[in-house]
């Protein structure tokens, strides 16, 4: 069984990008606030056990 811990993620939305903090990982990121971001962001997520994601505007 794989012991990966459940991922918290929190995304601070700006006019030109996404930032990422995951939780436990200690994990930052930006994505750029577009079409390709957001395709980047669904695919680092895609077998991620996500349980929460908090957005900030």
């Amino acid at each position: 069984m794989d012991d990966q811990p459940t991922i918290f993620v929190g995304i601070d939305v700006s006019k030109d990008r996404l930032d990422v903090h995951l939780r436990p990982l200690n994990e930052a990121f930006h994505v750029p606030r577009d079409a390709k971001g957001l395709e980047a962001l669904t695919r680092r997520f895609g077998n991620l056990p996500i349980a929460l994601v908090v957005l900030e505007a």
